[in-house]
């Protein structure tokens, strides 16, 4: 018998992994007719990874997949991709996105997350990911950070860390030969700001660049094997395996330092330590009104009040610090414009005796037109993302959404398109003159968003990256070196728009 009995069960062993194979294919393939089956033009999937396989591997930066598609599909309003199993909508229509994302918004509510595999992961909570009446209502009760009237108390504190940005190019200029790394001293400006001026803190990165502020903000974006493993795991649709085993997206020491900093910081509130009125201010303000109604739900919980310390820190100083770099280096290669520029900084801070004031921002309308080209060449989110809430049709076709597919909106693509702008490629910030504003369509400009979602800090971001550049442009002369990248690369593995370089560019010191 001992014969006998081997190679049928060989066989059977061999045809069960067979059978398990054949099923696991079925499972990964079985959406990937969904656009075809609808008569939507698709990039054709391959399993395991669909039409991303690049991009999971690190091979090319999502937004150059999308950048590719986009034009394959030129003269679509909208193509299929599949990001693993499940199939996404790119939207390529302007008309179409401005309806998506304002006009029927009530249909598009949410973003692009999985609650399920994140319900073990406190920092998860925040306002990019909140879904449904619970972002609404959290969003409102946050709106009020980035009133005109605190944005004015802030400015303040972004001219002290201006100060030390300057101080900080200056040492770069005499240690390294004239030459700078913009995107780290971008970063650890941006890092002291939104540390002064949301939590109240002197994160001091400008001078100390090994701080715990700046290795903490480094060590969010750094790419990790852990965190590759877990997107494959969602990729395959297994999410809900992570909330089985308790699994959470970064290392603990992060968590332990957002938990430290809102302990820290409201705790000082509380026993009038700090008499700000910053953004913990109004989370310790919020949470203490939540302890007089008894019956109704808490919106701020601990995870939520983390959470929402954790995207602000994070939203506030990575994107503004990205743009900053990005626009010196435009203006770097365009030199006439860097002069245009610097003169009308120039008599603007001659009329207010030196200062750059609350108001006097407002004035400086050219370098507004400066960074929105920037926002258009460089948009700090290349790519944003919604997810159906309600099923919906598009008008002048048959193509219906069901409750919880997904849709792209590619504004990189969209921003580089010769249909909205002529001459993409080339750097022109009289494409935002007051005249030639009016002309722009509606949702081909989004480097906040748009609709109800748009970035609830844009007006701070504005006045940050306005008042630091205008001090570096009224005291450097910039110019590109041989340690500039150009064309600049985009990092494969970063959701955002984030050099694969640091950007290095030459500064020389104008005689004031």
């Amino acid at each position: 018998m001992s014969d006998v009995w081997p190679i049928p069960f060989v066989q059977l062993y061999a045809v069960a992994i067979l059978l398990v194979a054949f099923l696991f294919y079925v499972y990964l393939t079985y959406h990937y007719r969904r656009w075809s089956r609808l008569g939507v033009p698709q990039a054709e999937p391959t399993p395991p990874f669909g039409s991303l396989s690049d991009v999971v591997m690190g091979r090319i930066p999502l937004v150059d997949i999308i950048q590719s598609l986009y034009h394959k599909f030129d003269g679509h309003r909208y193509f299929g991709i599949y990001e693993g199993r499940e199939p996404l909508l790119v939207i390529r229509d302007s008309e179409l996105v401005h309806t998506i994302m304002v006009k029927d918004f009530r249909s598009f509510v949410d973003r692009n997350a999985s609650k399920e595999s994140f319900k073990h992961d406190k920092l998860f909570d925040h306002l990019v990911h909140l879904r449904g009446e619970q972002w609404k209502a959290i969003r409102a009760k946050l709106s009020p950070t980035f009133s005109a009237a605190k944005l004015k108390f802030m400015l303040g504190d972004i001219n002290v860390c201006t100060t030390r940005l300057i101080d900080n190019l200056n040492n770069q200029m005499m240690s390294n030969n004239g030459i700078v790394d913009v995107s780290e001293a971008s970063a650890q400006f941006t890092t002291d700001t939104i540390g002064r001026c949301a939590f109240g803190l002197d994160c001091n990165t400008l001078s100390n660049p090994d701080s715990e502020f700046r290795r903490t903000g480094q060590a969010i974006f750094a790419p990790r094997l852990r965190s590759t493993l877990l997107n494959l795991i969602r990729l395959f649709g297994f999410g809900r395996l992570l909330d089985v085993f308790r699994i959470r997206g970064m290392p603990s020491n992060i968590y332990d330092f957002f938990d430290n900093l809102l302990e820290t910081t409201m705790e000082q509130h509380k026993h009038g330590k700090n008499s700000r009125n910053d953004f913990i201010a109004l989370l310790v303000k919020l949470k203490e009104e939540e302890k007089l109604k008894e019956n109704e739900k808490k919106l701020f919980t601990d995870d939520i009040l983390a959470a929402n310390t954790f995207v602000f820190f994070v939203a506030g100083f990575e994107t503004t610090a990205s743009t900053i770099s990005y626009c010196l280096y435009e203006l770097a290669m365009n030199p006439e414009i860097q002069v245009k520029l610097r003169e009308k900084i120039k008599q603007t801070l001659d009329a207010n005796d030196g200062k750059l004031g609350y108001d006097t921002l407002k004035d400086l309308k050219y370098l507004d037109m400066v960074i929105n080209e920037t926002f258009r060449l460089h948009p700090p989110v290349p790519v944003l993302n919604r997810v159906c809430t309600q099923k919906y049709t598009f008008s002048d076709s048959n193509i219906t959404l069901n409750v919880g597919e997904k849709i792209i909106i590619p504004i990189y693509s969209i921003h580089h398109d010769p249909k909205y702008y002529s001459d993409p490629e080339i750097f022109d910030p009289e494409r935002f003159s007051e005249e030639n504003m009016s002309s722009i369509p509606h949702g081909t400009f989004l480097p906040f968003g748009d609709g109800p979602r748009i970035c609830i800090g844009l007006r701070f971001a504005m006045m940050e990256a306005k008042t630091g550049l205008a001090e570096i442009l009224s005291k450097f002369e910039i110019s590109p070196c041989k340690e500039t990248q150009s064309p600049i690369k985009t990092k494969p593995r970063s959701i955002l728009l984030t050099p694969n370089e640091s950007i290095r560019l030459s500064f020389k010191s104008i005689d004031q």
